[in-house]
């Protein structure tokens, strides 16, 4: 099938793996491999001239010592009209494209349908308070978010296409004026390749969390938890990966930080995952929550809680959802999986399968290449 020369832009380096978490370098390389892709461009045309502009946060620069971006200034009509100017001089020296695949709120592309990606809108993300600091906007005032919303229902007015994660994101998106008939909805892909079937000791009850973020991603919790756990199944274990917490807890083992790039840490990482029996990261926010895709793709059974929507996006068969992070009832979920070896072996294979038929990038990108068809439709 032929698919759309689309040109695909993001706010920040359009070639690094870690902009946007990661997702545009995914899908953008797989829309090459389908040669879709005409070539990719960076929305984020700032100048040294904008700093007269706001570009610059002054507060959160000096408490940093560094230069720090005001988190909602692309957002500003003014700005995004500014940006859009600039994109369009910019633009002779691109590749031919018919549309454009866009991360992130910015300049509009002139001419061409724009398919963009919003992860959360801005009035939805000032209202959670995890949302407002991850993001910077906890810091403005209410005539600055008000103006910075102005702004992105005018680009949102502009968008062909509306891309977002899950059904839940897609409804603040309709709370924003976006019309319904315009929102597409479908999670980014796993992040990490099919490491195969991978041979368990399902008769341990060995407990995964990945996660920096110790105290967003529940931590605590599931430490209170495991407490609970390791007094009933002395075998038990708990290996924490990402954060970095002071735990002198029987049975726990905090690996901390590793780096995928860093061949020596990624092979511990791997070997974590594969003597684990079962992911839990009882977070109570998560867009979208791609590492519980990534865990079921290693054939891990999750236990994870409600809320954002992410329960839709993921089998019944192939974790337990439960309705907040109470510790009796973490560790219960915890002790009936140790209980019944059976269970997180199918429960693990079910997710797995899930995983593989929906989100790998291969998967996600031929969804994405047919919106942008849509858009040029």
């Amino acid at each position: 099938m032929t698919h759309t020369a689309t040109l695909g832009v993001t706010w920040g380096d359009p070639y690094a793996a870690f902009t946007y978490s990661g997702v545009p370098w995914h899908l953008f390389a797989e829309l090459d491999r389908m040669s879709v892709l005409a070539g990719r461009a960076d929305a984020n045309q700032t100048r040294i001239s904008d700093v007269f502009r706001g570009v610059v946060d002054v507060r959160r620069t000096l408490q940093a010592r560094r230069p720090r971006r005001n988190a909602l200034w692309r957002y500003l009509p003014g700005n995004i009209e500014r940006l859009s100017r600039r994109f369009a001089e910019l633009t002779p020296r691109l590749p031919a494209h018919d549309a454009v695949l866009q991360f992130g709120v910015a300049g509009i592309p002139d001419g061409v349908p724009l398919v963009a990606h919003v992860e959360i809108p801005v009035e939805a993300a000032v209202s959670t308070r995890v949302f407002a600091r991850s993001y910077g906007f906890d810091r403005f005032t209410d005539r600055e978010i008000a103006a910075a919303i102005a702004g992105e229902r005018a680009f949102l007015r502009a968008c062909s296409i509306v891309w977002t994660n899950s059904p839940w994101t897609a409804s603040l998106l309709v709370s924003e004026d976006c019309p319904e008939s315009k929102i597409r909805w479908y999670p980014p892909g796993c992040g990490v390749a099919d490491p195969g079937e991978i041979e368990r000791d399902w008769d341990r009850l060995s407990v995964l969390f990945i996660g920096k973020d110790w105290e967003r991603k529940g931590g605590p919790r599931l430490v209170d938890a495991f407490r609970q756990v390791r007094a009933a199944d002395p075998r038990a274990e708990l290996t924490v990966v990402g954060a970095e917490p002071r735990l002198d807890e029987p049975g726990v083992t905090v690996l901390g930080y590793l780096d995928k790039e860093d061949p020596a840490a990624a092979a511990k990482l791997d070997a974590a995952i594969r003597r684990a029996t079962v992911f839990c990261l009882p977070s109570e926010w998560e867009s979208t929550g791609i590492v519980y895709m990534e865990a079921a793709m290693y054939g891990l059974p999750v236990v994870m809680l409600a809320g954002q929507g992410r329960e839709s996006l993921f089998p019944a068969d192939g974790g337990v959802v439960l309705p907040d992070g109470d510790p009796d009832r973490l560790a219960a979920a915890l002790l009936e999986f140790g209980a019944d070896p059976d269970r997180m072996r199918a429960m693990g294979a079910a997710g797995r399968a899930y995983v593989l038929a929906n989100y790998t990038w291969p998967t996600v990108a031929a969804r994405v290449a047919g919106f942008v068809d849509e858009a040029v439709a």
